[in-house]
């Protein structure tokens, strides 16, 4: 229940950031296109989330938390638990980034689906939540989440913060401040508490905590929300006037762009998300790419050539932190192990991140062998990055060179996953959680999920889905 709110004194309500953004949460409507791109993007994510939720480090996160018993938990995909919303939240959240498999948006170099979703799905009270509705409030948490990345820029990422992380408290206090429909009050509320949550190091990078930040981040959007809605107030303006944009930039930037408008367009439509067809770091993606096409188009695997060359874009190489990995959480983020594995494997999937894989003998020896080169000048961000060249030039053994060079980010709009490519990375997820899964059970909840737009309520096509991988 809403608590009665207490008026503030000398807080008066200024057409800035904060109100760009709430008459946007309250208003925003959701067209067709936005809807079939919300859709799109809630599969891509559920799916990697319940396949990244049977990870060492998910696991470890599942027996951290206590168990609900109570009718009102938010249920499990993995087990019949089922548990408080936050730690709902926290564990969706944390199983969504597990895989580094979830999509991106170069305008902001983060993954926006992920910690919007967790935090909708353990929010929503199931039962009267349409398709519809839910999607609408995606697309919008997503939207506030990139936008006000864009206002802060890419100092924040340069200062060692993981955008994904600060920014996704934000966009999920958004979009569930919509699903819940707070008034405009609360909703300033909301977002202003999430901006006192929001927090995420770049250092943790490789390593389970990378994971955590975004289960953190939709755990925090959703208890801002709550907070709000609950009666608890914030500051009327905590974006501008050093605040969230100044502390978050170093600050370089305290104002909200005149020309950036929220959703014109949304940018789930366009740009639209890069989807990843790999399952790590997107800044590996252009040299996987350009490795296999060369694998593919001349045989040469990694026994037949002596050396690699990867040349990168200025900024390209800055979250590929581990050069020589020592397990698969590492390798999400080794430009030498994705050019060796791809040469040695023919192909990168899920299981090119294993422990074992990464520490084949014959990879571990090659790894000095790949010499990566970033472009000198000021480093490249945002849009001009995800557009920017990557080329991979191979030596083999027997003489002379190879050279593929790529422009188009795999999974954007110039490369996008098909349907069919789409179809298979759910049923690949699906069945890495549950092995046992029936294929053809999990290609008819593919087919259902692609019509959510159209669902009355969401609660039989999640709960499907739930049994199916519990118990599958």
């Amino acid at each position: 229940m809403s608590m009665p709110l207490t008026k503030q004194a000398d807080a008066p309500i200024h057409s800035s950031a904060m109100q760009e953004i709430m008459r946007f949460v309250m208003s925003a409507r959701a067209d067709e296109a936005v809807l079939a791109q919300a859709s799109r993007a809630v599969l891509d994510t559920l799916a990697v989330t319940i396949a990244g939720g049977v990870e060492p480090g998910a696991r470890a996160l599942k027996a951290s938390l206590d168990p609900d018993p109570r009718p009102t938990a938010v249920p499990s995909f993995w087990t019949q638990a089922g548990y408080r919303s936050d730690d709902a939240a926290l564990l969706l959240g944390m199983s969504s980034h597990m895989l580094d498999y979830d999509d991106v948006s170069m305008l902001t170099v983060c993954h926006p689906s992920a910690p919007v979703l967790s935090a909708l799905l353990a929010a929503a009270p199931r039962e009267g939540v349409s398709g519809a509705v839910l999607l609408e409030a995606f697309a919008i948490g997503t939207e506030v989440l990139i936008r006000l990345g864009q206002a802060m820029g890419f100092r924040h990422y340069a200062l060692g913060f993981h955008a994904t992380a600060t920014l996704g408290a934000v966009g999920a206090a958004a979009a569930c401040a919509r699903l819940m429909r707070l008034d405009e009050a609360r909703t300033r509320h909301a977002l202003a508490i999430a901006a006192s949550l929001s927090s995420g190091l770049r250092k943790n990078f490789g390593s389970m905590v990378k994971s955590l930040h975004v289960g953190i981040a939709a755990a925090n959007g959703l208890k801002a929300a709550r907070l709000a809605a609950a009666g608890v107030e914030g500051s009327a303006e905590p974006f501008e006037d050093e605040g969230f944009l100044s502390a978050f930039s170093g600050g370089e930037t305290d104002r909200w762009p005149a020309g950036l408008v929220l959703g014109q367009p949304f940018a789930i439509v366009e740009p639209g998300f890069e989807q990843k067809r790999y399952p790590c770091c997107y800044m590996l993606h252009k040299m996987i790419e350009a490795t296999l096409c060369l694998r593919h188009e001349t045989g040469l695997d990694l026994a037949s050539v002596k050396s690699m060359r990867v040349d990168m874009p200025a900024g390209g190489t800055k979250p590929l932190i581990h050069p020589f990995p020592r397990n698969g959480l590492n390798a999400l983020f080794s430009a030498p192990y994705a050019v060796a594995a791809s040469l040695a494997d023919g192909r990168i999937d899920l299981k090119s991140f294993a422990d074992a894989a990464v520490l084949r003998p014959d990879i571990q020896a090659r790894l000095r062998d790949v010499v990566v080169v970033e472009a000198a000048g000021e480093a490249q961000t945002g849009s001009d990055l995800g557009s920017a060249p990557v080329t991979v030039t191979l030596t083999p053994r027997q003489g002379g060179t190879l050279s593929r060079t790529i422009i188009a980010s795999p999974g954007s709009q110039q490369d996008p996953l098909t349907p069919p490519q789409l179809k298979a990375k759910w049923v690949d997820c699906l069945q890495r959680a549950c092995p046992e899964l029936d294929s053809q059970v999990t290609a008819a909840l593919f087919d259902e999920g692609k019509n959510l737009a159209s669902h009355a309520n969401i609660e039989g096509w999640l709960m499907r889905l739930r049994d199916g991988v519990a118990q599958g």
